[in-house]
């Protein structure tokens, strides 16, 4: 089999070396360009249209934000965010996932700390799931979307679960709710430690409603998003409040979508929409079965407007999903049924 193809994209040599070593010794991986700033990146990226590409964001010249911006909109290439672990690196690496990158890894706090151990054999996870995920096989045709949904009562919560291109999607969708919006929402997006508050900051920046990062036995309020933190897994008590936890998967899988959609099933029962959105794997799927079975309703985003068709095409393999809709026309949908029309 054919190595994956990549091209690294960072404005220090020593990390450039760093990272082409890792990802060519894994032998799943050949480096095969690389770039100091985000015009270099643009360059190499159009002469050798690599499958795949690891972005820094704070660069010269051109950042990676607007790197990511132009190679994704030409060349439709998957980026990888490997951006510093700080509160700056994190903000920034919000905006790159926004401009149309697929993930983020955190680099280690100090660049000479990088090794063949977890940091390593974690970028070339991403690569390799990224460039499956993202690349391989189209997934089958869906059926239309159903109308149950939208004839049902208000839901009296929606929690929706993410992961690759998830970035994208949620600012899509959380924009159409209103400050108004009689319901609380809860946001799963797979993200390591120290990235969740910018992207909850972020998203609030977008939104009409508030949205921020989840606080242990916050209570849940209609108008208010709250974001799971990276790399903990968050449930709703029978108290109606957020409980926050180191939780027991496997890390590149917390915060779990599976964890909180039980916890919403098991607490609203038939009151609650779970909605899927782009994502590899399959987390999420057990947590649909859950909710359908709790009588709750499943919203899931059509496989084919998915940056990753994974978790969509799971969720919509349990067959409990309700409602197979473009990303586009989710927000308004969940808020057609809020009105019970």
């Amino acid at each position: 089999m054919a190595r994956i193809r990549a091209l690294v994209v960072d404005d220090s040599r020593f990390m450039v070396s760093l990272i082409s070593s890792i990802l060519d010794a894994s032998g799943e991986i050949e480096v095969v360009g690389f770039a100091l700033d985000g015009e270099q990146a643009v360059e190499q990226a159009r002469k050798l249209v690599p499958d795949v590409i690891t972005m820094d964001v704070v660069m010269p010249r051109m950042d990676g934000i607007e790197a990511t911006r132009t190679i994704v909109r030409e060349l439709a290439i998957p980026i990888v965010i490997f951006s510093a672990h700080t509160q700056q690196g994190a903000a920034t690496a919000i905006d790159a996932l926004a401009a149309g990158a697929v993930d983020c890894i955190a680099k280690p706090a100090g660049e000479r700390s990088m090794s063949l151990g977890e940091t390593g054999a974690a970028l070339v996870r991403k690569l390799v799931e990224v460039v499956g995920g993202v690349s391989g096989p189209a997934p089958r045709p869906q059926a239309a979307p159903g109308s149950a949904l939208a004839a049902g009562n208000a839901p009296a919560v929606v929690a929706i679960g993410a992961s690759t291109g998830g970035i994208a999607a949620l600012s899509v969708v959380l924009p159409h709710f209103p400050a108004s919006v009689p319901f609380p929402v809860l946001v799963v997006q797979h993200f390591p430690r120290g990235f969740t508050a910018s992207l909850a900051q972020k998203l609030d920046s977008m939104c009409s409603m508030s949205v921020g990062e989840a606080e242990p036995g916050q209570m849940l309020a209609p108008g208010y998003a709250i974001v799971a933190p990276g790399g903990m897994d968050m449930e709703v008590t029978t108290g109606r409040r957020a409980r926050v936890s180191a939780g027991q998967g496997p890390g590149v899988l917390r915060p779990s979508v599976d964890v909180t959609f039980r916890s919403v099933a098991r607490v609203f029962g038939p009151a609650c929409v779970a909605v899927v959105l782009s994502g590899m794997g399959r987390d999420g799927a057990e947590g649909v079965r859950e909710v359908g079975r709790a009588g709750g309703r499943v919203v899931v985003q059509d496989p084919a407007t998915a940056t990753a068709w994974g978790m969509p095409s799971a969720a919509i393999d349990t067959g409990f999903a309700e409602a197979v809709l473009p990303l586009e026309r989710i927000g308004s949908y969940l808020l057609t049924t809020c009105r019970g029309s």
